[in-house]
């Protein structure tokens, strides 16, 4: 039986607290929040810079140094409002009760996109082999919400972008997604991006193009290959600048502060835009 992890945020041991130099902490080895909002962090970076960090960092102790469980949003800003350091509580864990700590943290304070879900849901299930009915009971939400989500993976990766930069809103999504002909699914998004439609306008669509792909005269005998076609795989992060989907042990990380992060993104985009990179003065 897969069980809730036994350390709950708010049983964790006040008494523990100590400040630790953000120079010392490391990000989580799997961060749940691939998008961002940048007048929230903004909003953030300005409170930390007012008021501090007010809520401790959960982190813990790793070979290479201190990892940090929940709060990787708050390390960022405070880095950005030029602190030296930030409140932490130290605690052991393994790496299922990490994750878990991880996902209820997220979901608390800023809730996942739902393609941040949906990566989220995909880890668990890929690591440690849980079923869509132990993460729907993990997050609190139904098998059909989880299943739903996962299914959202297996589209194609222009659907998939136009829910995480909001587009088009989940629901649209997925309607969208029963869609029997590719083609009228992107035809259908262009649409719908370009002039707007109620969920209940695209299920419409939806249904009338399903019907038309059903009555369509059926292909040949033996034209069809009789080898079943493989399961699609479940790409479990996209690339944050070519948005290919890259497999969980071929990331590579490169720790970089938010300014950084920003001007190195700059750059790219000038490079491949043909715009000659600035010089510095």
């Amino acid at each position: 039986m897969y069980t809730t992890p036994p350390i709950i945020l708010q049983e964790i041991n006040l008494s523990a607290l100590k400040y630790i130099r953000l120079d010392k902490l490391i990000p989580p080895e799997f961060d749940a929040r691939l998008s961002t909002d940048q007048i929230s962090d903004d909003d953030l970076k300005d409170s930390i810079r007012e008021l501090g960090v007010l809520l401790p960092l959960i982190v813990k102790n790793v070979e290479n140094g201190i990892e940090i469980i929940a709060g990787n949003r708050r390390y960022k800003q405070a880095i950005r409002a030029g602190l030296a350091a930030v409140p932490c509580i130290v605690i052991e864990t393994n790496g299922a009760e990490t994750d878990k700590i991880q996902l209820h943290e997220n979901i608390k304070r800023l809730p996942l996109s739902h393609v941040d879900q949906a990566y989220t849901f995909a880890h668990l299930i890929k690591k440690y082999k849980m079923t869509e009915g132990q993460v729907a009971t993990l997050v609190g939400k139904s098998i059909g919400y989880v299943s739903q989500h996962l299914s959202l993976l297996q589209c194609d990766d222009i659907l998939i972008q136009a829910v995480q930069e909001r587009r088009i809103n989940f629901s649209v999504a997925r309607e969208l997604m029963r869609c029997k002909d590719q083609d009228e699914a992107i035809r259908l998004q262009e649409q719908i991006e370009r002039a707007g439609a109620s969920t209940e306008i695209v299920k419409s669509w939806v249904d009338e193009s399903n019907r038309e792909t059903d009555n369509l005269p059926l292909p040949p005998p033996g034209s069809l290959a009789t080898s079943p076609p493989e399961a699609p795989q479940i790409p479990m992060y996209p690339c944050g600048i070519c948005h290919n989907p890259i497999n969980v042990p071929e990331i590579k990380i490169l720790r970089l502060c938010p300014d950084c992060h920003f001007s190195l993104l700059s750059e790219i985009s000038k490079s491949r835009s043909g715009l000659a990179p600035e010089t510095p003065p």
